[in-house]
């Protein structure tokens, strides 16, 4: 079942942009993340109880704060951040996507992995097929503005920090344990913001608490588990590169849900995108 693993973390990924469509107008973006988180951590305490996990030092502990700070925090503060001011979900997921060229970029220099000629052509394949796919979608409601562009790039830059400083500090930490300090972390980060800049009002109806319960379990527990033990077990380039499929299947759901157009451009992109990462799989799956 390992072999299969990349691929159900990229469906339940793409859900958080569908989860965070339909929770934020109820809920400013960092208070909602603050509720999210803040059931979340009580969460992994009890299991981290239950399973009776060894203890970290605290360095680790600390370094697993900032993985988390990045990924939970700034990574996912500046996606809903960027949607609740107008950015569309397509343009979201894409933007976010970039992160397989940026963490092929700094891989040689902060993890001295040679990036080869096959793998930057898949990388930079993989992204025209996104940008045929969310090209293709074009029926994107919202507002392009500079501050949602401003949360998208920090969300991008925050994602790919934490990724490559989990693959180079974080793999003696167990995933249980360690994703515990990183929710705690960005708990911490999602009070302060949700005081500071938001007004904390929830509108406590039965959508906004189903797409709690949805972010919390099947986001923030099973499908960030998968992404650590993939980081954990796998090349951080060859780990990075199934994000490209989080915005074909966020148009697909896009389209299921909402009625977003779905054309012959977004099948050519999807496709595209397929053939890139079967041309990257090396010749055993990095997934151990």
């Amino acid at each position: 079942m390992t072999r299969y693993i990349p691929f159900i973390f990229v469906v339940l990924w793409s859900t958080g942009f569908i989860g965070a469509k339909y929770g934020l107008p109820y809920a400013e973006p960092f208070t909602m993340l603050m509720w999210r988180m803040a059931i979340v951590v009580p969460l992994f305490v009890c299991v981290v109880v239950i399973l009776k996990r060894p203890p970290i030092s605290f360095k680790d502990a600390a370094i697993q704060g900032v993985v988390g700070l990045l990924i939970h925090g700034f990574y996912l503060g500046g996606v809903f951040a960027a949607i609740y001011v107008g950015v569309p979900t397509g343009l979201s997921s894409l933007y976010v996507s970039l992160n397989p060229l940026l963490i092929a970029i700094f891989s040689g220099i902060f993890l001295q992995v040679v990036i080869s000629r096959r793998e930057w052509f898949c990388l930079l394949l993989g992204f025209i097929g996104v940008a045929i796919v969310i090209y293709g979608a074009s029926k994107w409601e919202g507002v392009i503005t500079v501050s949602g562009i401003a949360w998208l790039t920090l969300a991008l830059i925050s994602i790919c920090a934490g990724t490559l400083i989990q693959k180079k500090y974080g793999q003696n930490v167990g995933l249980i344990r360690g994703s515990m300090y990183q929710y705690a972390a960005s708990l911490l980060l999602y009070l302060l913001l949700s005081f500071m800049l938001e007004t904390g009002v929830v509108e406590w109806n039965f959508t906004f608490i189903a797409t709690l319960a949805w972010l919390v379990i099947v986001l923030s527990f099973v499908a960030v588990l998968l992404l650590m033990y993939m980081i954990k077990n796998g090349e951080a380039t060859r780990v990075a590169s199934y994000f490209y499929l989080v915005p074909p299947i966020t148009v697909l759901q896009g389209w299921l849900l909402f009625d977003e157009q779905l054309n012959w451009l977004t099948l050519l992109g999807g496709s595209l995108v397929v053939l890139a990462l079967i041309m990257n799989k090396p010749g055993k799956t990095n997934i151990k």
